[in-house]
């Protein structure tokens, strides 16, 4: 159940208390119309009077009427004395005081009704006093009941909205400590847990958003460590060779001037190697942060590609690999991209298959049109790349087990990568181990 219906339950639960007395007002003045009945006795006693008590009275038979239940009489002579009473403390040839009715219907309460009325019998006047019941004693009991039930009702309700309040309560509460523990978790830098999730729906989105963030946490983390490991590894290992020369000149080694010639030449070189490096890591977090300047601008492709295709077959042949090259994009098709950035990138996939061949090998650049779409695929035929490293080659830093003997600090894809995305542009890997490997470059940014 979600946090919003469980909610609205618990709220409802309270709410229908007094909407159930409410209602059950309305039920007892629509079903249990104590007015109509009041009135409804008064026409009975009239009917009474007229069909039964008056002709016996003119009758001279005091005794002959039957008097309904719920209703007490008295009936007194015009000198006042009492000649008929069923009413208890008022008895037959007793005088009748004139405060009697309202001291009697006093004491009968609320619920009864009293009335006098005067009547001439062979010339003499008579008087009548009657006690009634304005509600009879079946309906008395008939909203007694329904009182009851609406209580029984009533109590009912407001235990299961107890009920309810307290598992909803002690859910959120179960709730909430989970997403403590795991936040007190991760301010002590734990990320090796699992976030249960449970309680309402909100919640265990919450706390599946929750762990996610854990999980992004902790690789962010591990690609710090790789990070840190990378750069000391790769900066460390010209700077070790480096050293080693220069103590070797300093201990008297390179005493022939060939020889310091030849140690020079491999320390300059070291050190452009090390340049490069530091180049390539401000590079990279120059485009991490995205702070890198944009100069964009309207190239026609073919044309753009077909100059660096003579560049890749030039270098092809140094290398002793075969270049293949097909462009079917339209002669005038345009794209809007920083040209700089962009051979960058398609370098990147170049050199990388330069790398990773074997002589003999062969590098194709293809490019088509895909539903309106440029798209550049660049392929080799060489070792491939495995299963378990194709979804990490933009990563940076990583490079698969058999290239770290190669040079690079495993940046390169990752700044191709981050130059197409600034483009609006997106990339894909696909090789498998000995079937080579195919770059895919969709150009979707518009004109």
């Amino acid at each position: 159940m979600t946090l919003k219906a469980k909610t609205f339950t618990a709220i409802t639960s309270f709410a229908l208390v007094p909407l159930v007395f409410s209602v059950s007002v309305f039920i007892i003045h629509t079903h249990v119309d104590l007015l109509n009945e009041s009135r409804q006795q008064r026409f009975t006693i009239s009917r009474w009077l007229e069909a039964e008590f008056y002709p016996a009275i003119y009758r001279k038979k005091l005794m002959d009427f039957r008097i309904p239940e719920g209703i007490e009489v008295s009936i007194i002579n015009n000198k006042g004395i009492v000649e008929y009473s069923n009413i208890p403390f008022i008895s037959r040839g007793s005088y009748f005081s004139m405060i009697l009715p309202r001291y009697y219907e006093s004491l009968r309460g609320k619920d009864s009704k009293s009335l006098t009325e005067s009547f001439i019998v062979d010339g003499e006047k008579w008087h009548l006093f009657l006690v009634y019941e304005k509600i009879p004693a079946e309906l008395e009991k008939k909203k007694f009941v329904i009182l009851v039930k609406v209580l029984q009702f009533s109590l009912f309700i407001i235990a299961a909205g107890s009920i309810l309040g307290s598992f909803f309560v002690g859910s959120v509460l179960k709730s909430v400590k989970n997403l403590e523990n795991g936040v007190r978790e991760i301010a002590d830098g734990n990320f090796d847990f699992t976030m249960k999730a449970g309680g309402s729906d909100e919640f265990v989105k919450l706390t599946e958003s929750f762990d996610r963030m854990r999980q992004a946490l902790k690789e962010e983390q591990e690609r710090k460590s790789r990070f840190l490991m990378a750069v000391s590894h790769d900066l460390k290992t010209p700077l070790t060779g480096i050293k080693g020369y220069l103590e070797a000149i300093n201990d008297g080694m390179a005493s022939d001037p060939e020889i310091l010639e030849k140690y020079l030449g491999i320390i300059s070189d070291k050190t452009f190697v090390l340049e490069e490096r530091i180049s390539d890591l401000i590079s990279f977090a120059v485009m991490e942060r995205g702070e890198w300047e944009l100069r964009k601008k309207k190239i026609r492709l073919r044309p753009f590609l077909d100059s660096l295709s003579i560049v890749y077959r030039e270098d092809c042949e140094i290398m002793g690999k075969v270049f293949s090259y097909e462009n079917l994009i339209p002669e005038h098709h345009e794209v809007l991209c920083d040209p700089v950035l962009f051979e960058r990138a398609l370098e990147n996939h170049f050199t990388n298959s330069l790398r990773y061949t074997f002589s003999g090998a062969e590098i194709s650049l293809r490019c088509f049109m895909d539903k309106g779409v440029p798209v550049i695929e660049m392929a080799d035929n060489g070792e491939g790349i495995s299963g378990k490293d194709i979804a990490h080659v933009f990563e940076p830093f990583f490079r698969g087990s058999p290239s770290r003997k190669e040079p690079g600090m495993g940046l390169g894809l990752t700044t191709a990568k981050t130059i197409y995305a600034i483009h609006g542009w997106e990339v894909s890997a696909f090789s498998g181990k000995g079937n080579g490997t195919v770059f895919r470059i969709t150009l979707k940014n518009p004109v």
